[in-house]
């Protein structure tokens, strides 16, 4: 089968790395060889605490995957490309619907290759055992979720937990880390000892200083330039406003950090935990420390969040000695084009804050997502 063929078996464009790994592939294919193994599907199911009607059912659908010859082609490369020859970091395959496969549900697809990922995780890379279990428990939340939702074993939302799957993702002190890449809008250039942030095209922004959504909200639009000796961009300040003016940085004292596609160390914040700089400060020193000697090749530049937590406009919302704010207060914050309104999904309806974020919505507020970052030798500061 010819890579032009095997993308016709998919339902979404194969990413563009892809190709390139696809007759290294051919090359060494076995037919011969599960993408699940019998052996390895129970290994998941009983370590992830599955019952076993999911135990059976995970046997048996990694056997269908086996039984046609177009779908074992199909997963065995994805397997290749994102368990055994590509870093799990830079795998972006993103579908909720890979293939198809006589008698099995999309869901239960990708549950297969997420369970081959997890498998490659217990016996090749064995993390310790409390940072491998936050992998175990995600999978196990996930089949879990598709079995109350669908009504059969198999996983939702796999290509998130793809990452987590693939021994990326762990719990360190309060936080999960997953190595990542940096934000393609906002390139991050330093002199030695400051770090600003520029906005990296257009946006639209009004008079605080604060993104917008349209044009007519607006007072002004930021731009952008470089060439080989000088950026002139709009300002970043670090609570996420943008400067109205442009500013000029001469290449010969300020140099490119953090660019899109820049390594970095992505967090995901569990709820209800103690979000303090201390305890931040602590869970980022492990987990560098970790991955330091796990992925020894990885060298993240900053470890960075993409979060409703970053957003710039709580400071309306929130007192000003409130642990997020003062943790974001020691962090580097972007505003991000996706926004929030009052309902706040992300919040338990009711709540003061949740309240807060709808009056002020109701009068006119744009709350946007935001990100933050903080590079690697500034950790130290929190």
């Amino acid at each position: 089968m010819t890579y032009t063929e095997l993308c016709g078996k998919f339902n979404f464009p194969m990413p563009e790395y892809a190709e390139a790994y696809y007759e290294d592939f051919t090359a060494q294919y076995d037919r011969t060889s599960p993408v699940l193994s019998t052996e390895n599907a129970i290994l998941v199911a009983e370590k992830t605490n599955l019952p076993d009607e999911a135990k059976d059912t995970l046997v048996k659908c990694a056997k269908a995957i086996e039984n046609f010859d177009d779908a074992h082609l199909c997963a065995s490369f994805l397997a290749y490309i994102t368990v055994y020859k590509r870093a799990p970091w830079v795998n972006h395959i993103y579908s909720d619907d890979l293939f198809t496969v006589e008698g099995l549900n999309p869901e239960q697809v990708g549950w297969v290759l997420v369970a081959t990922q997890l498998a490659n995780t217990l016996i090749n890379k064995k993390p310790p055992e409390d940072l491998n279990q936050e992998n175990l428990n995600s999978f196990n939340s996930y089949s879990w979720a598709c079995f109350e939702q669908k009504g059969y074993w198999g996983i939702l939302e796999w290509n998130w937990n793809m990452l987590c799957a693939g021994g990326c993702m762990f719990l360190f002190d309060i936080l999960k880390y997953v190595p990542g890449e940096f934000f393609g809008n906002y390139p991050v250039i330093t002199d030695g000892n400051d770090y600003v942030s520029l906005a990296g095209g257009e946006f639209f922004v009004n008079g605080e200083g604060d993104l917008v959504e349209s044009k007519e909200k607006s007072v002004f639009t930021t731009s952008f330039y470089e060439d080989d000796e000088k950026y002139i961009a709009h300002v970043v300040n670090r609570d996420g406003t943008i400067e109205s003016k442009p500013t000029e940085f001469s290449k010969s004292v300020w140099k490119d950090y953090l660019r899109g596609g820049s390594p970095i160390l992505e967090i995901h914040i569990p709820q209800r935990v103690e979000y303090t700089p201390e305890r931040i400060k602590h869970a980022h020193k492990l987990a560098l420390d970790f991955f330091k000697d796990f992925y020894p090749t990885y060298n993240p530049k900053a470890v960075a969040c993409y979060s409703w937590i970053c957003s710039p406009q709580l400071k309306r919302v929130l007192p000003e000695n409130s642990n997020i704010l003062v943790v974001n207060g020691k962090l580097h914050i972007v505003p991000l084009a996706s926004s929030f309104d009052g309902s706040c999904r992300f919040l338990r309806q009711g709540t003061s804050l949740q309240k807060r974020i709808a009056e002020e919505c109701e009068k006119g507020i744009e709350f946007h997502n935001g990100a933050s970052y903080i590079p690697i030798d500034e950790i130290d500061s929190l």
